[in-house]
């Protein structure tokens, strides 16, 4: 096995051990954990969001059909290269976003990170989601995001997008928050944003916030910011830094 077979294998037992943990506001019966969509040891970048959509489990999404850890685990590798499975209509402002910085989830180039691997209720458009538990279930699963960085031997840098969720209801901006968890996971924050990783084989990696005025469509957003950035991202993911 590679270390992200090896790495899945631990998410899975992870949510074994805790299915039961945050049930307020995880309410499916048949789901699987998803920490990444797509390839991370081929990624130059990776998109990182909050956590799946619980509509990635609706019955066209064909996941009944996955019934072993092995077709869950090629089920996440293949996610954006399975011509019967297209993609959730999320990722399509990413796609659109990505190809700016040349960039791409089906050949490879890029993947989705999730800081939780639960799916969920809305975090901010559904009423009835506890809010407090969801930020715990974020503070504690965040630490999945920070294992797999290590393990992505090609990956540049991260771009964030969207707010999160905290204990009181407020919202801050998910890539503050991921700063914020790093020292907690043997990452330190570079005065430029980027994230340190020490020891034997220390790592660098670049983190943008895809920040863009509230205005527009999500589409019309991530496709704004990159254009704006597209140079520098350019320069940090295909070249050196």
């Amino acid at each position: 096995m590679n270390a992200i077979s090896n790495y899945l294998t631990d998410v899975y037992l992870d949510w074994e051990d805790s299915r039961d943990a945050f049930q307020n506001n995880v309410y499916l019966t048949h789901y699987w954990p998803i920490p990444f969509f797509g390839n991370p040891r081929t990624a130059l970048v990776a998109t990182v969001g909050v956590n799946p959509s619980s509509g990635e489990f609706g019955p066209k999404r064909n996941w009944a059909e996955v019934e072993s850890i092995k077709g869950w685990k090629e089920r996440l590798k293949q996610y954006f290269t399975d011509e019967n499975r297209p993609p959730h209509d999320w990722f399509g402002p990413w796609c659109q976003g990505l190809a700016l910085v040349g960039c791409s989830f089906g050949k490879g180039t890029a993947a989705h990170l999730d800081v939780s691997y639960r799916p969920t209720k809305a975090m901010l458009k559904n009423k009835t989601t506890d809010q407090r538990e969801f930020r715990h279930m974020i503070e504690r699963d965040v630490a999945w995001l920070f294992r797999l960085l290590p393990l992505c031997p090609k990956l540049r840098g991260l771009l964030v997008y969207g707010p999160v969720v905290r204990h009181d209801g407020s919202t801050e901006s998910l890539a503050a928050f991921v700063r914020k968890s790093a020292p907690r996971h043997g990452f330190s924050v570079l005065p430029d944003g980027g994230l340190s990783l020490e020891g034997e084989e220390p790592r660098a990696f670049f983190l943008h916030e895809v920040a863009s005025p509230d205005m527009g469509t999500v589409t019309e957003r991530v496709v704004a910011n990159l254009t704006q950035h597209r140079d520098d991202l350019r320069r940090k993911i295909h070249g050196h830094w």
